[in-house]
């Protein structure tokens, strides 16, 4: 079995050297351009005023831009702008298209019919469909729409999404209040929170941040499903806040100029309850909260500069049916008996060179016994886990155009809610590494050539307790028009 594993981790390697190969080579005969789509066409500027080396991750002027109300401070910031023709439509559309390959080991115990010990799937095809547009509605005010269509074929095939469209963001920002030079600002409605490092603006396509969205008791996994999900593998855990996911609700947020170069932000958040615990008693009226504040030294902290954080997040979440809507047909956002949870953490990002980024992120998060307690779980005792995530980001000089990858994403438990549960049950160790190169970028369309790895561990979550393995190979084409 060794010797079957080493010749596969050869053939990967093997393989994923071929793609960078060709990738370079590629480089080789692609005649660079510049700017990206949306803003570019508005602004008439190259895509590395905002982006590292272009789409998506922003830089720090990009972040500043955004943190702004996609605002430069001129007349063409405007969207009455008499320069800016009825032909100008601030929509893009972004997706992937390529080959995916994907693996889960012990996923079954080899013996019961229909279990396989091993899981894979390898498909051309595509993510899915992000349609997206950001910008000013008049002076000051801002806004962003993405929505995100159900597609049957999404995901190189592996996971309908059909009857799943939705917006995943929509929200209007109300910039520099009083004057305050963006001290002061208010947003209403979906959007991503203020995180250590934006999931939604993350180079690698494939691989989530594993503490944005891990849910104590319920088995760690990427692109494929977990069939220890179907042999109680799991235990109920009535609370599935995820700071990774886009929420609604309120942020009044704010920037401001430090000395040394340095800059002071901060975001408080009210979240609805509404899209918690969906699929039981959902929701509720109630309400979380969410903040962060940062400070960085001589930069904003992203191509130069340094920066540390610190944020939280605290709320409760709705456990029983309405007694009007008893179960098994809750109705939705009607939630009752709402129990407790926490999140707290810090978190850094270290420039070098203006070509290497490290990011850096902890965080400590608490389920109150209560919530498990309801879900009938004998001698319930609070989910307490860690996690946390180092990133090192690399853009060379000398190949400006190439942006490349490592991250390691950790989560180690220290108490399972439920006592007959081992305590290192859906430990998670999650490795990724991309390389991404950029090229036939114009004001009207980026093309990017990406390669992406990530081999994970979950404890003790196969049908048989054993460690599950899965790893996950992406070869594609990422593009925005």
């Amino acid at each position: 079995m060794k010797r079957q594993n080493q010749r596969a981790v050869i053939r990967l390697g093997v393989g994923m050297g071929a793609i960078l190969t060709v990738s370079i080579l590629f480089s080789l005969w692609s005649t660079p351009a510049w700017a990206i789509p949306a803003f570019a066409r508005k602004y008439d500027l190259p895509c590395s005023v905002c982006h590292v080396p272009s789409f998506p991750k922003l830089n720090d002027f990009g972040n500043t831009f955004r943190d702004h109300g996609y605002q430069l401070g001129e007349e063409n910031d405007l969207p009455t702008f008499e320069a800016l023709t009825k032909g100008y439509w601030p929509v893009a559309f972004r997706t992937t298209v390529g080959y995916q390959y994907a693996t889960l080991r012990h996923a079954g115990d080899g013996v019961t019919p229909g279990l396989s010990k091993e899981l894979n799937t390898g498909s051309f095809g595509f993510t899915g469909l992000d349609i997206l547009s950001f910008g000013t509605l008049a002076r000051d005010i801002s806004y962003g729409i993405v929505y995100t269509p159900g597609l049957g074929s999404a995901g190189f095939n592996s996971g309908s999404t059909a009857g799943g469209g939705d917006l995943e963001s929509a929200f209007v920002k109300l910039d520099n209040i009083f004057h305050t030079k963006y001290l002061l600002n208010l947003k209403v409605g979906k959007y991503e929170l203020d995180l250590p490092a934006s999931e939604k603006r993350s180079p690698t396509l494939n691989t989530p941040f594993v503490m944005y969205h891990y849910v104590a008791g319920t088995p760690y996994t990427t692109v494929l499903g977990n069939p220890g999900l179907l042999l109680n593998q799991t235990y109920v855990n009535p609370n599935d806040f995820a700071i990774g996911e886009n929420h609604s609700g309120v942020e009044v947020s704010g920037i401001t100029q430090t000395a040394g170069d340095g800059v002071f932000r901060y975001s408080l958040n009210a979240l609805s309850n509404s899209d918690l615990n969906t699929s039981g008693s959902g929701g509720g009226r109630g309400l979380s909260f969410y903040g962060r504040v940062s400070q960085s030294f001589g930069g904003y902290g992203v191509v130069s500069g340094q920066r540390v954080g610190l944020f939280g997040a605290y709320g409760n979440v709705a456990v029983n049916p309405s007694a009007a809507c008893p179960a098994p047909n809750p109705c939705p956002g009607t939630g009752t008996g709402n129990d407790s949870f926490y999140r707290i953490g810090a978190d850094l990002s270290l420039t070098l060179m203006r070509q290497f980024n490290l990011i850096a992120a902890y965080m400590h998060a608490d389920d109150d016994k209560q919530l498990f307690l309801s879900q009938g779980i004998a001698n319930g005792r609070d989910a307490v886990w860690d996690g946390g995530f180092v990133e090192l980001d690399y853009n060379p000089a000398k190949w400006s155009q190439w942006l490349f990858i490592y991250r390691y994403d950790l989560v180690l438990n220290s108490q399972q809610a439920d006592p007959t549960f081992a305590k290192n049950f859906n430990n998670v160790g999650s490795h990724t590494l991309m390389a991404r190169y950029n090229f036939n970028i114009s004001n009207r369309v980026d093309t990017t050539f990406h390669v992406e790895y990530n081999y994970f561990t979950t404890k003790g979550t196969s049908p048989t307790n054993s460690d599950q393995m899965g790893q996950t190979v992406l070869a594609a084409l990422d593009f925005a028009l």
